[in-house]
């Protein structure tokens, strides 16, 4: 016997999605959550990764092991790459470390910049294995997992399908949305929080500096408050019947020259 869903428990199980924003070409932003696959699902993007990965092989693709050996014949990677990256790693850790133990503002927002181009050093390095592997008959067919689960798990707020097929996403013609969509996918699938860059310890001290700064220039007009504030509250506790000075009388000159010339 089937029961009944409620509507304030399904709304419940909805909001425990794992959601994103996009920002349309007009600039509204939408919110998109992603939902969990059936198991139907699941077999689906399975075979789309056999065919992708079949199909890639065929049209005479490498293989991750194929690639690897030709980085390494061509010297793109080996003792030498590692060795550096290891030590670009490195560098970054320990210039991690200075910032988070430095206190003076201005030297904490150097670091984080350094921090900042440092990790971009990191990855452009790491791109030299990582960009070719990208084209691999292994990648292309995760590529393709990804995206079927992905045409099958994100939801409106209602908990309704973006798209009732895979061919319905695969023809989208929001680009833009589709590309988010698949990135928020992959992201969730490997266990990374959407907010990860967010989260890198040199944007985390930036937060924190920009944050402080706006701080203290509110903090003029706090203290301008307060100050109106007690001045208001002396001014209330003055007697309303206290005797007022009556302003000094002004003299017209006007009158008085006309008096002087009579």
């Amino acid at each position: 016997m089937s029961r009944k869903v409620n509507k304030d428990d399904l709304m419940d199980l909805l909001d425990g999605r794992r959601r994103f924003e996009y920002t349309d070409s007009d600039g509204e932003v939408q919110e998109y959550f992603i939902g969990t696959p059936n198991a139907e699902s699941v077999r689906q993007a399975d075979w789309e990764h056999a065919k992708r990965y079949n199909q890639a092989l065929k049209e005479g693709i490498y293989t991750v092991s194929e690639m690897m050996e030709i980085l390494k014949k061509r010297n793109i990677i080996g003792v030498d790459y590692d060795k550096v990256g290891d030590d670009l790693r490195l560098q970054l850790a320990e210039k991690i470390v200075e910032m988070e133990r430095e206190n003076d503002r201005e030297t904490r927002i150097r670091l984080a910049m350094e921090v900042a181009d440092m990790r971009e050093e990191v990855f452009q390095w790491n791109q030299r294995l990582s960009s070719p592997l990208a084209s691999t008959c292994e990648n292309m067919a995760n590529d393709a997992r990804v995206e079927f689960i992905t045409s099958s798990v994100v939801q409106d707020t209602e908990g309704n399908r973006l798209w009732d097929t895979f061919d319905d996403y695969k023809t989208e013609h929001n680009l833009g949305l589709q590309s988010k969509a698949r990135f928020e996918v992959m992201l969730w699938l490997e266990g990374v929080e959407s907010n990860f860059l967010e989260r890198a310890p040199e944007n985390v001290v930036m937060k924190e500096l920009m944050d402080a700064k706006k701080l203290e220039a509110t903090a003029p007009s706090e203290e301008l408050s307060k100050q109106v504030e007690e001045a208001e509250t002396v001014l209330s506790e003055v007697p309303s019947d206290a005797p007022k000075k009556e302003a000094p009388k002004k003299r017209i000159a006007g009158k008085r020259a006309s008096s002087k010339n009579a």
